[in-house]
């Protein structure tokens, strides 16, 4: 009797659920379907912030679902990407990731892409872990900057873009020079040279470069006494060893 008045209970309490949840869109569509577009996108933003991110986002997906093709439409497509942003936490960044991406990829020739392409890189950057940690968030961010600065050179996001471009490859250095520096501190030359070679040559405006000038001569001597050809690739990272 107990498990039947249970499911009895939790039949009602799906029943009273559905019918809040029809009763609330009504409520939504009813309350749209008397604005007009540029309203809907004021009210979302209004809402965003305000920091009430679920309901901007039911303004903005209408409008994006609704007119998929119009600038309003598209401007309210970006909008959702940024309330997901704007909660910062793994999860949402990368549902913004995934929006950012798919607005660049979609609508190449919008004056909004360049924006779509610096928050996309943002989302990565956002997620870095540190020089000597997982780097692909710190390559996939670059890669984003990197192509802001290139399709975009005029616009207003290439500044930014640039600034924190540069962060990222000021990363990559150092990742390359700590390798290094392990490398040079067992003896393994050739890795070391490897290292220090590749990251000159691709951040030589780096401060970390710029700080190891000590590893950049002895592995330039290395390599003068040793007469070996620089490799195109970098020595391997090397497994950190279990106690």
């Amino acid at each position: 009797m107990r498990a039947r008045s249970l499911v009895a209970v939790l039949g009602l309490v799906a029943l009273v659920s559905c019918a809040t949840n029809k009763s609330s869109d009504k409520a939504f569509f009813d309350q749209v379907s008397s604005l007009s577009k540029e309203e809907i996108l004021a009210r979302g933003e209004a809402l965003l912030a305000k920091k009430h991110y679920e309901e901007a986002r039911k303004f903005f997906s209408f409008l994006a679902d609704s007119f998929p093709n119009d600038p309003l439409g598209r401007q309210a497509a970006l909008k959702v990407a940024d309330s997901f942003f704007a909660e910062r936490d793994l999860e949402s960044l990368t549902e913004a990731q995934l929006r950012y991406k798919d607005f660049s990829n979609r609508f190449p020739n919008d004056p909004a892409r360049a924006y779509a392409l610096l928050q996309l890189g943002k989302c990565s950057f956002n997620q870095r872990r540190g020089a000597m940690r997982d780097l692909t968030q710190v390559r996939e961010a670059a890669d984003s900057f990197r192509r802001v600065v290139q399709l975009f050179p005029d616009s207003e996001r290439a500044k930014e873009a640039a600034e924190l471009l540069a962060q990222c490859e000021e990363d990559l250095a150092k990742h390359e020079i700590l390798v290094a520096r392990y490398y040079a501190s067992i003896g393994a030359w050739e890795g070391a040279s490897q290292r220090m070679e590749f990251a000159v040559a691709n951040y030589p405006k780096s401060k970390a470069v710029a700080d190891a000038a000590d590893l950049v001569a002895k592995t330039h001597e290395y390599r003068t006494h040793t007469a070996v050809a620089p490799s195109a690739t970098p020595a391997p990272t090397p497994e950190p060893k279990n106690p």
